[in-house]
């Protein structure tokens, strides 16, 4: 028998039913078994197509006959099929040009009996009750179904063809051969749908009569309102709507758009009763459209040298960031207040001044300073508002901003900018950078307000914790300043400077109350913080301050001096040790200096050589780039082994332990290259490396020294321990600019392109060795070209003695 695969139907006997068929197999079906005494199989495939037939046909389905078939649209064809009996596939037969499977006929047996009669009764009763309250149920159905009681199978079979029941408990029906269970299934099927169409119905009543009663007291209130207005008791509506009507009158930094769209809610204002929810959602709205500070702003006419001058008085940093920042704000002035082109986005690990800046700029041309996290932005319409028609419904965060700034050209910094990498909702920053940008800003709609307002006066400051966390979607956007983060002298400066003086004022100390010494400021520094910025270092310095207020509160003591001998009475033990050069050379061990999240660091290198099989073994923490720096490092070596003097065997016979004794603190990054091929290069040779010099710098395999990054922290970290002597990249000369004066004085530089200028100026009793293979083959090359000169020189000289006589 042909096989007719549906998807979303389920055919019983005595059922007629009407399909759109589309696909090419069931076309060619149609079209080779329409008539009176062709029979097709229709069974039930989730597929629809029944590609897989062993897998998605089901085995019970019904035999048919096709009663006509009508054109349908885009090829298709309307297919009117009858059900006769329940049939079982066997076997699939063919697959081309469309399914055919062997085939059995079910008999069923119509046996009435007192239970199937009882069970026939319940069903009539819940089509009854189901007809009732389901508006897409016919009221005669029950009488319809009443004819088939004689029959229980096919009064059961209509049932599940007639309601809208899942497809797959319609399969389930068709499947069930035993006429009790059938009839339970479709009992427990009816009773599901009235308990849903039940529920369905509550919830319809109870809306209709909250509608009902929201009519009827709407209609009270307008009589009310009507009476009020006949009495001449409505004039608290009229104060209201007249004092609005004024401001808007009155007001000549509204725009036109927005005096219109005011006009127009003050008048619907006018017609609502105080008492109803749409009069307050429209006062509302009125005040957050007139509240707006439309076109008030503060006055562009700044001095770019007193601006510049009153940034270095609250902000102590690079003065290229400075001059960075002075060429937007210069642009911004020659706009007459308007900024353009990129968004300034300031990157820097926590502490290192972003919020400061940002708030220097704003004091230093007198603008309001806002500060907002982007971390609290979850949805869009915490940027763009919601729309009215919500309950609650309000302006999303800029315009809330630029109302309680009560300008329109706030310093607005929005820090946690890579909190919108973490969200996969691409519509947020995109939202964000329509708000932020001058490119779009000019014409900001909020959801809320409905009408555009221009945010191209605002200066939006952007702060992120590195350059890697912002999102792809806004970095075409940002023009990013990186704050390196502060070295030793810098933060002791700050801290005299700012911090101590802030603290003091923020617990209630007078400046004689307390001090703490340069050594007790760089003890701070070194063994209780570990930070490129200064938040930690702030913390130290608050509770010293606590300490000072609660001693003066209990003992009127005056004076507290903190210096390195007793600031762990305050503090507690030190919780960092830094790390120390030796005090005399020794074979394998080199001082690196490396950039962290806390700023530059030494980085003490040990080497190992041990017996083995040529292995490196590697220890301390090390990120992949570090690794492949190692390799990268081992291999240069091992193909300098002549010059070196090193045997080539001993690669093969020693394995070589690299360690990082830091191995808390994560290390990974392309800066330890010249370092570890010093270490490697000392334990294969056994020559101890000079303790009193420290270098960084990342090697190629052909013996480059490649440029790194984070040279001011690497440098100063070495001064501060006390090295003089320091190995840098030739490329990093042009970064020695940004150090403090005294250090770039205090240190000798020695500029490196080569790892052979390494090893020379790092390795102790260096000297290329003499016997070298190439040595060896060009003094063996240089003897027979001796050799041929002379004997053509013999030769030359006896065919002159010879020419002679």
């Amino acid at each position: 028998m042909p096989i007719l695969p549906g998807k979303t139907l389920i055919l019983f006997p005595g059922e007629t039913i009407t399909l759109q068929v589309g696909r090419q197999e069931s076309l060619a079906l149609i079209k080779e078994n329409t008539g009176r005494n062709r029979l097709i199989g229709v069974t039930y495939s989730p597929s629809g197509g029944g590609d897989r037939v062993e897998e998605e046909l089901c085995q019970i389905g019904t035999s048919a006959r096709i009663i006509s078939a009508v054109e349908g649209p885009g090829g298709s064809k309307i297919v009117t099929v009858e059900g006769i009996r329940r049939i079982a596939l066997k076997s699939i037969q063919r697959k081309k040009p469309y399914l055919t499977a062997k085939i059995a006929f079910l008999d069923e047996k119509v046996a009435v009996t007192e239970q199937t009669a009882k069970i026939s009764e319940e069903i009539i009763s819940a089509v009854e009750q189901i007809t009732e309250v389901a508006p897409p149920y016919s009221k005669e159905l029950p009488y319809v179904m009443k004819l088939n009681l004689e029959n229980p199978g096919r009064l059961a079979d209509k049932i599940a063809a007639t309601f809208h029941f899942p497809i797959n408990s319609k399969q389930e029906v068709l499947e069930t051969f035993n006429l009790e269970d059938r009839l339970e299934k479709v009992l427990k099927l009816l009773n599901d749908e009235l308990e849903r169409i039940t529920i369905s119905y509550e919830i319809r009543q109870t809306v209709k009569e909250k509608n009902l009663e929201d009519r009827r007291r709407n209609f009270l209130r307008q009589q009310l309102y009507e009476i009020k207005r006949q009495l001449g008791e409505d004039n608290l509506e009229d104060r209201v709507v007249q004092k609005l009507r004024y401001e808007v009158a009155n007001n000549k930094l509204l725009p036109y758009t927005v005096k219109e769209r005011a006009n127009i809610e003050i008048e619907r204002l006018a017609h609502l009763s105080t008492a109803s929810a749409e009069y307050g959602a429209t006062k509302l709205y009125l005040d957050w459209l007139l509240n707006i500070p439309w076109n008030v702003g503060t006055s562009e006419d700044y001095d770019l040298k007193e601006v510049e001058a009153d940034i270095n008085r609250h902000y102590y940093g690079s003065p290229r960031i400075t001059r960075r920042i002075l060429e937007k704000l210069a642009i911004r002035k020659l706009k007459k207040g308007v900024s353009e082109g990129s968004v300034l986005c300031l990157a820097g690990s926590p502490g290192t001044g972003k919020a400061s800046l940002t708030r220097a700029i704003a004091n230093a041309l007198g603008k309001k300073f806002i500060r907002i996290s982007a971390g609290g932005l979850i949805d869009l319409s915490d940027i763009k508002g919601t729309a009215r028609t919500f309950l609650g419904a309000m302006p999303g965060i800029f315009i809330r901003t630029i109302k309680d700034a009560g300008v329109c050209d706030p310093v607005v910094f929005i820090e946690d900018i890579e909190c919108f990498s973490e969200d996969s909702n691409s519509a947020l920053p995109m939202a964000m950078l329509e708000a932020i940008d001058p490119k779009y800003n000019s014409a900001f709609l909020d959801n809320y307000i409905g009408v555009s307002i221009d945010l191209s006066r605002a200066i939006f400051v952007c702060g992120v914790r590195g350059m890697e966390d912002i999102p792809d979607s806004l970095n075409h956007r940002f023009e990013i300043i990186d704050l390196p983060g502060y070295i030793e002298k810098e933060k002791i400066l700050i801290a005299r400077k700012h911090i101590i003086p802030d603290q003091l004022k923020r617990h209630g100390l007078a400046k004689r109350d307390m001090s703490v010494t340069i050594g007790g400021l760089k003890k701070i520094i070194r063994n209780y913080t570990m930070e490129a910025g200064l938040l930690e270092f702030t913390h130290q310095i608050e509770r010293l301050s606590r300490h000072v207020a609660r001693e003066k509160v209990l003992h009127a003591r005056r004076k507290w001096n903190f210096s390195e001998r007793n600031l762990e009475d305050v503090l507690g033990t030190p919780q960092y040790i830094p790390e120390v050069p030796d005090k005399r050379p020794e074979i394998g061990v080199c001082i690196g200096l490396a950039w962290t999240g806390s700023g530059g660091e030494l980085m003490i290198i040990e080497g190992l050589k041990m017996k083995g099989s040529g292995e490196v073994i590697t220890t301390g923490s090390l990120g992949d780039v570090m690794k492949e720096s190692i390799q990268a490092a081992h291999s240069y070596v091992r193909s300098k082994a002549d010059i070196l003097g090193i045997d080539h065997s001993d690669f093969n016979d020693f394995d070589i332990h690299i360690h990082f004794p830091s191995g808390a603190i994560p290390k990974d990054g392309p800066s330890a290259g010249s370092t570890v091929t010093l270490v490697i290069a000392s334990v294969m040779s056994e020559r101890p490396i000079r303790n009193d010099i420290a270098m960084t710098g990342e090697v190629t395999l052909r013996g480059k020294v490649m440029p790194v990054g984070g040279i001011k922290e690497k440098i100063s970290a070495a001064y501060r321990a006390g090295i003089r002597t320091v190995l840098i990249p030739r490329e990093n000369k042009k970064d020695l600019k940004d150090l403090p004066q005294d250090i770039n004085q205090k240190t000798k530089f020695i500029f490196i392109e080569s790892v052979d200028e390494v090893l020379e100026k790092g390795l102790l009793d260096f000297q290329p060795s003499s016997y070298t293979l190439e040595k060896i083959f060009q003094s063996e090359i240089d003897k027979v070209k001796k050799k041929s000169k002379s004997r053509n020189q013999q030769k030359i000289a006896a065919k002159s003695r010879r020419h002679r006589n």
